[in-house]
């Protein structure tokens, strides 16, 4: 009770005052804990940093995409998203490549498409979306479960270095076709849930479905992912009984769930075959590489490394982009030290998700250097994953290791802080160079003008040209100077005859080249057209008949 002065006498309770007293530095019962408060506010800076730095960052990779033309193979992953988006789920009667693309980034070009309009700027805005999440999810994996400065080191770290892509070659590379880049974002999210799940059973359910996603996407993320989460796991799960200790059941069912991911993706690439779905090219063999030329194929695999940091700075046609390939190699020298202190301490004092980035670079650059051929630019795109997996190791390894050594981050601060400065730099400069036309929009636009529909085409100006018509005109990728189908990124019922009339092949004067069959060769095929035109470089032979009735049918990929 409380007394007034007198014994036995309560004090007479006032509006003004609360009826229980609360002790001094407490907190009146039902008023707000401040440590909560200030917790969610700190989680909403951060949210709201997050979509600040996502529409800024997505900008200025649209513009930079914009810098290049869009080609047939970005042109037909749009067509496929089209189709999906209209009820063509699994892509039935289509051809793709040895890779789908049919669960993470087609979809995207689908949704893009319906919402924007069938066009070539799909294929831009598709990629800065998804180099966006990239760098995002990037951040986020780098950050790991470390909070307050370590954590922000970590991030901006881990997003600096992917920050700014290279403009050429790099643009091409990161920022217009998926083409391997744009798997590192399942993986990177696959990994990120890993990391942030509790050790619980629908943890290990829910990475199953997680790499099922990935790997029916590309197949890429079989070697990237699901090979070095069975092989990291299953080490650490079989440790303990080396040293007669109870086996952690958590890394043994991450090992099971990358295993299982593996045949259930295959059960669903054959389930959406056998469905009626899409028919995907068969992976090629890979022969091993002679000894011989293993010099090379490590020269090679050095430079593609370097094309996807930005650090090509060989044979650069002016001062300012050979000044900006080799300020990357700041960001690269970064992730190598990333990767080495990943390698060191594999098997001493790694975290789970240290190891499998680790050994998922390391699997993939050995077998790109010593299991395939490796050409340059071409290997930059087998390898695109290799760039967010080393700037993670860099967050987690360099960016704890400069959080927690007070006097090597005061030294090195504003060096990576000038660095930083200068990627930012970089991006705007690439932003605002001039945008490029899709590659044939000229041809496009002149079809479209002159009502021509439906014709034929090499393939690098078959879908490209159908795209940039918005899809008025259909033109029809073959091969054998029109006589064959070229079934890559094609549909089937595009060769049809009695669903479309061809009436026109595009061919050029002379022996013919990459978009276009030579005008004399396309003469002895179809017989004298009934009229020609003239349009650039370009010569549109046009027929009072249907072409396809002498094109060959498409058999199975």
């Amino acid at each position: 009770d409380v007394l007034n002065g007198e014994p036995g006498k309560v004090a007479a309770a006032t509006p003004d005052a609360p009826e229980v007293a609360a002790a001094d530095g407490e907190q009146p019962p039902g008023a707000p804990d401040p440590r909560r408060l200030t917790a969610a506010r700190a989680r909403l800076l951060w949210a709201g940093a997050l979509v600040a730095a996502a529409v800024a960052l997505f900008w200025c990779y649209l513009l930079q995409s914009r810098t290049a033309a869009v080609n047939s193979d970005a042109a037909g992953m749009v067509l496929q998203g089209w189709d999906m988006m209209h009820g063509n789920v699994l892509l039935h009667g289509w051809f793709v490549a040895d890779v789908s693309f049919s669960t993470f980034e087609i979809p995207i070009d689908g949704l893009v498409a319906v919402v924007h309009g069938l066009g070539p700027d799909v294929a831009h805005i598709t990629a800065a979306i998804v180099y966006t999440l990239l760098v995002l999810s990037a951040a986020l994996l780098a950050r790991g479960t470390a909070r307050g400065a370590e954590g922000i080191v970590r991030a901006v770290l881990a997003g600096g270095i992917l920050v700014a892509p290279g403009y050429i070659p790099g643009t091409h590379v990161l920022l217009l076709a998926p083409d391997h880049t744009g798997i590192g974002v399942p993986i990177l999210l696959t990994l990120l849930f890993i990391d942030r799940a509790r050790e619980r059973w629908w943890a290990v359910a829910g990475t199953v479905l997680l790499l099922v996603w990935a790997q029916v996407d590309d197949p890429l993320a079989t070697y990237a992912a699901a090979v070095p989460i069975a092989l990291v796991c299953l080490v650490r799960a079989a440790l303990p009984l080396v040293r007669r200790r109870r086996p952690g059941w958590y890394d043994a069912g991450l090992a099971a769930a990358a295993v299982v991911s593996v045949g259930l993706t295959r059960l669903a690439v054959h389930g959406i075959s056998a469905a009626g779905g899409y028919q995907m090219h068969a992976l090629k063999v890979r022969q091993s590489i002679p000894v011989s030329l293993w010099g090379q194929q490590v020269k090679l695999a050095v430079q593609n490394v370097l094309i996807l940091f930005g650090a090509d700075f060989w044979e650069q046609p002016t001062a300012i982009r050979t000044a900006i390939a080799v300020l990357h190699l700041a960001g690269f020298l970064l992730a190598l030290a990333g990767l080495l202190a990943g390698i060191a301490c594999l098997f001493r004092s790694a975290d789970r998700i240290t190891q499998v980035l680790t050994v998922g670079t390391l699997v993939v650059l050995v077998a790109a250097t010593f299991a395939t051929h490796m050409v340059l630019l071409q290997g930059a795109h087998d390898i695109a994953v290799v760039l967010p997996f080393c700037a993670v190791l860099a967050g987690r390894t360099v960016g704890s290791w400069l959080a927690r050594r007070r006097l090597q981050r005061l030294a090195l601060t504003p060096v990576l802080t000038a660095v930083l400065a200068g990627y930012l730099a970089a991006l705007g400069w690439a932003a605002a160079q001039p945008k490029r036309q899709a590659e044939t929009q000229q041809l496009a636009d002149w079809l479209v003008a002159h009502h021509l529909t439906d014709g034929l085409a090499k393939y690098w100006a078959a879908s490209s040209t159908t795209l940039s018509s918005g899809g008025q005109v259909l033109v029809v990728p073959t091969a054998d100077l029109g006589k064959q189908p070229y079934t890559w990124v094609a549909k089937g019922s595009w060769y049809d005859p009695a669903a479309s009339r061809a009436t026109f092949v595009v061919a050029v004067p002379g022996p013919g080249n990459a978009y276009a069959f030579p005008e004399a060769g396309v003469r002895q095929t179809f017989g004298k057209p009934a009229r020609e035109y003239r349009v650039g470089q370009y010569v549109i032979m046009v027929w009072d008949k249907n072409l396809l009735l002498q094109v060959s049918k498409p058999g199975r990929a």
